[in-house]
């Protein structure tokens, strides 16, 4: 991690989706225990430990497989983030954020942030992750096999030549310079917030080109803390948040219906439907009741 430049860490931050969200009337998330007999190898080496099905991706335990692959973990508990490295690939990602990446630790590049249909998820002090990960940290699309009751995974030496190259992963984000541009981009004339809590400035405007789910986010920055504000035509979830807070509780916000989850009395998430689209307020640092119901009522 330390022989990476400052720049590069700032911009593997930069492309972080945030670490809070959740969507409208979302479904339940859905963990499925896999089978006894559903195995795990890594290097032919089977693991004790049992993959799971969260929302239909098959997750494996994060640290034990990095740690049969040889990897070192940090864990950042504060960040609620995750390091692995092994002197020449590594990735850093954060529970409850379905955004990943891998990089090397002796080079510039790395691969986009791409999104793999399931956030990290921490159930009984394990960290799972989607099993496709891997394919990604060890740069090799043979790296995973699932068949027959079997998750193989298997490292394969990265040449230089090939950690030079660092295969790109498509951005799933496509950047524009202003609303009206990314207005015109997804087709829809969709409202953004007018009025900020203090501080706070547009930094970044996206569309994801995702085919099945357009949807647009834009960045909002106080300093290193974000507020993401994302719309979709798409219902249902569109956050892959699947972290647990103390507090759900739903809102009346004028005429619309705001769910909002948070500890301590304060919101991380709001989430709302309202004439066809579906909204998400997701902040890095937690908002007060009184901040997110002003910038929703300012929302035009």
């Amino acid at each position: 991690m330390k022989k990476l430049s400052t720049a590069i860490m700032a911009y593997t931050l930069a492309l972080t989706l945030p670490m809070t969200a959740l969507a409208a009337n979302a479904p339940k998330t859905e963990v499925i225990a896999m089978h006894k007999e559903y195995q795990i190898t890594v290097n032919k080496n089977a693991l004790k430990m049992q993959p799971k099905v969260i929302n239909n991706v098959t997750m494996v335990p994060a640290r034990a497989i990095f740690e049969a692959l040889n990897f070192t973990i940090k864990w950042d508990e504060k960040k609620k983030e995750l390091h692995a490295e092994n002197g020449e690939r590594a990735t850093d990602f954060v529970i409850g954020t379905d955004s990943y990446i891998a990089y090397s630790t002796h080079s510039i590049g790395m691969t986009a942030p791409t999104s793999l249909g399931a956030a990290p998820v921490a159930i009984s002090g394990f960290v799972y992750v989607p099993v496709e990960l891997f394919r990604i940290i060890l740069d090799n699309e043979n790296a995973v096999l699932v068949k027959d009751g079997k998750i193989s995974i298997n490292a394969a030496k990265v040449s230089k030549e090939t950690d030079k190259k660092s295969t790109q992963i498509p951005n799933p984000f496509v950047n524009y310079n202003t609303v009206e541009d990314a207005r015109k981009a997804m087709g829809v004339d969709f409202t953004v917030p007018s009025l900020l809590p203090k501080n706070y400035k547009q930094d970044d405007i996206s569309i994801t080109n995702d085919t099945e789910m357009k949807m647009v986010q834009i960045v909002y920055r106080n300093g290193e803390n974000k507020l993401y504000y994302r719309v979709s035509q798409t219902s249902g979830d569109i956050s892959g948040d699947y972290n647990e807070y103390e507090t759900t509780k739903t809102v009346s916000i004028g005429e619309l219906k705001v769910t909002l989850k948070g500890d301590k009395g304060l919101a991380s998430i709001a989430s709302w439907e309202a004439n066809g689209f579906n909204y998400c307020l997701m902040a890095d640092i937690a908002l007060s009741v009184e901040e997110v119901t002003t910038l929703i009522e300012n929302i035009k």
